[in-house]
């Protein structure tokens, strides 16, 4: 069970990424397609791993290269994104 957390945790993280670095453009009205495209899909991998890991008995994971390559990509992104605020 804490692959299946780790594994939509850091999908989580790394949907919540995608949508936070393209919100302050849409709030000041410059729409392009790469951040309204941004903005839709950190969304939607927000909703759709936390529906899978809620509803799912026994939620989809990815072998051991697989979950290490999601949680590294998001913890990478979640710095990323903090060193780009400063």
């Amino acid at each position: 069970m804490e692959r299946a957390l780790l594994y939509h945790a850091s999908l989580v993280v790394s949907g919540g990424v995608l949508a936070a670095v393209s919100l302050p453009s849409l709030i000041a009205g410059e729409f392009s397609v790469s951040g309204v495209l941004m903005a839709v899909g950190g969304v939607g991998m927000v909703l759709a791993a936390t529906y899978e890991q809620l509803t799912a008995d026994d939620p989809a994971v990815p072998e051991t290269p697989g979950l290490v390559i999601v949680a590294v990509f998001a913890a990478l992104a979640l710095v990323a994104w903090g060193i780009s605020l400063l």
